[in-house]
């Protein structure tokens, strides 16, 4: 490896400024209290069936823009860089109409849950803010991916990031969900009044986490740069759609993951949140049930680099994703019980799943086993889709990074609809009710919604198993691509530099 290579490799290139830029962004890019379903099913009031009928228009909108938006990223040149103008134009054209959607509850108060005015502003809506959050999107992860040619220093950046991303992103959240308790259960209200106060706390950390998250885009814009060019960067035009295709196409790395994905889009959605919310009516379930998980996730961040010297990104991959699925099921078999003291039949609570406290003591075993892998599960999906990139480049010679997101997630996306899809109808299906009657489910409902939350989504997610066994980025293949990646970028640095001294030459 030539002495330009190995600098690359090895030196660090981020500085203070910027890498508290990078995982304050990071952080609040999580942070915005976004219209969730109990938003949209108690507040908004919007029919589970009309739900499901525009969802796949819905997704062939997102597959259009994200097509436009990868396009236009991937071929953007300016002094500024690839993705960093988009950065800091998204506050600008993004947030108003972002905040914009909170006040539609109040345009629409009272209204049914079929009223065509109300269905068509907030659909009208969704699409435009789609539109913004996939530009975001693709300038985030081009950042991410671009930031350092260094893969150590990368994965310093974003173990920090998701280390403290637990206690600023999920601050705001846990204060929302307490809130929120205190305001649906109050007993002394009518359901008309507490759905009023619900309305106003939506706006309320919505407009204040969204404005947080806008401002600190805006700020890493400012303080970061983009460092990693391939030697495409002196082609004289950009890599067009067809050849990003086919630069896919030999990437067997991307093409698992995104056949991983594409699979796990046909599964049932889980239900975790309507659960915790409609049956229990209890947001802090996972606050409370993560108590006793929680020192441990902070102390899963300091074994991540080991478990990554000792073991392949792949097998990571799977132990994080299915660590869950036997403790899913026997929480099923569990919460099924019937349960014995009549006081609490009287009341309505015929079946474990529907008791609080028991709930609460299962899930917060559950919460303990999946914590040690915490750290692991926050920055090994990263690591895969940075690696993947890179292998990109490592196979076809240039960095596609927009349009390489784009392709690898559009046909999730299809299936991601067709999941949420047959999700809600389900949901439907089994009498789910929105509106005023969100906190009065029929047993039969309460039940189909805690296998919704607990044994369906854990049996099918095993469909997305075989790919990622085939996933072959191997630890020696790691190395070797960085590798032969540092050369060419160094060569590539050179070429440009004795060109520019020749024609610096020639013009004098």
């Amino acid at each position: 490896m030539g002495e330009q290579a190995k600098l690359s490799q090895g030196r660090k290139y981020v500085g203070t400024a910027e890498s508290a830029g990078y995982v304050l962004f990071d952080v609040a890019a999580k942070m915005p209290i976004k219209p969730n379903e109990e938003w949209t099913d108690r507040i908004l009031n919007i029919d589970r069936g009309v739900q499901a009928a525009l969802g796949p228009i819905a997704t062939i909108w997102d597959i259009v823009n994200d097509l436009f938006c990868a396009a236009m990223a991937d071929k953007t040149r300016t002094r500024f860089g690839k993705f960093r103008p988009y950065l800091g134009l998204y506050p600008l054209y993004g947030l108003p109409m972002c905040l914009f959607v909170y006040l539609l509850p109040y345009f629409f108060w009272g209204t049914d849950n079929a009223f065509i005015p109300k269905i068509v502003m907030w659909f009208l809506l969704g699409l435009f803010n789609e539109l913004t959050q996939t530009i975001s999107d693709i300038a985030r992860t081009g950042m991410m991916a671009n930031l350092t040619p260094n893969p150590e220093e990368r994965l310093s950046l974003i173990m920090r990031a998701k280390f403290l991303e637990m206690f600023g992103s999920d601050l705001p959240k846990q204060l929302f969900d307490i809130v929120r308790d205190v305001i649906s259960r109050n007993v002394m209200k009518t359901a008309l009044e507490v759905n009023k106060n619900m309305r106003t706390m939506f706006l309320m950390f919505g407009m204040g986490t969204t404005l947080i998250a806008g401002a600190m885009s805006l700020y890493f814009a400012m303080v970061s740069k983009e460092r990693v060019f391939g030697a495409e960067t002196h082609r004289e035009k950009p890599p067009t759609i067809r050849e990003s295709i086919n630069a896919l196409r030999h990437n067997r790395p991307l093409l698992m993951l995104m056949l991983a994905e594409v699979l796990n889009g046909f599964t049932l959605k889980r239900q975790m949140d309507t659960y915790k919310k409609s049956i229990l009516n209890f947001a802090n379930f996972s606050l409370i049930s993560g108590i006793p998980g929680s020192p441990v996730s902070y102390i899963s961040f300091a074994y991540v680099g080991k478990l990554r010297q000792r073991f392949s990104t792949k097998t990571l991959w799977l132990i994080g994703d299915y660590i869950n699925t036997p403790l899913y099921i026997m929480i099923y078999f569990f919460g099924i019980m019937k349960v014995r003291n009549p006081a609490k039949i009287k009341k309505g609570v015929t079946r474990k799943f529907m008791d609080l406290w028991p709930m609460l003591a299962v899930f917060g075993i559950q919460n303990t086993i999946d914590m040690t892998l915490y750290g692991t599960k926050k920055v090994i999906p990263n690591e895969l889709r940075n690696e993947c990139i890179d292998y990109g480049e490592w196979k076809s010679g240039f960095r596609s990074e927009g349009m390489t997101g784009v392709l690898r997630g559009m046909p999730y996306k299809i299936t991601d609809m067709i999941g949420r899809t047959i999700t809600s109808f389900v949901l439907k299906l089994i009498g789910f009710k929105t509106g005023e009657n969100y906190l009065y489910q029929s047993e039969k409902t309460a039940r189909g919604v805690f296998a919704l939350t607990t044994l369906i989504p854990a049996l099918m997610g095993l469909i997305s198993l075989p790919p990622k066994l085939l996933f072959n980025i191997s630890q020696k293949d790691r190395e070797r691509m960085y590798v032969e990646l540092a050369e060419r970028r160094a060569a590539a640095i050179e070429a440009a530099t004795a060109v520019d001294n020749a024609e610096a030459a020639s013009g004098q």
